[in-house]
């Protein structure tokens, strides 16, 4: 049972060491979790600055593909207006025009 005692005037009364036990565990089970929370909110911030990059860089390339479809697409139809339509083998080099 918690000791009561009188200082002046007024009542103390002193916990027991189970209950302050208790209440400790409350305060470093808080800090835990307090600085868990912290981690996590730092490692998703990490996160979104490399999701950023990622981000960027797939717009890059994105890009970068529809340029080179465009450049395909013109190259095709430069070769169809020299040579008119066929089939071209890139492994011999060889243009066979259709008839």
């Amino acid at each position: 049972m918690a000791e009561v005692n009188k200082v002046g005037e007024k009542t103390v009364i002193k916990f027991e060491k189970e209950e302050i036990e208790k209440i400790q565990k409350f305060k470093n089970d808080y800090a835990d979790v307090t600085a868990k929370l912290g981690e996590l909110e730092i490692e998703l911030l990490v996160f979104e600055q490399q999701k950023k990059q990622l981000d960027s860089y797939k717009e890059q390339l994105q890009q970068k593909y529809l340029q080179l479809r465009g450049d395909e697409v013109k190259l095709a139809n430069e070769l169809k207006e020299k040579y008119g339509d066929g089939e071209f083998d890139i492994n011999t080099g060889i243009f066979t025009p259709k008839r």
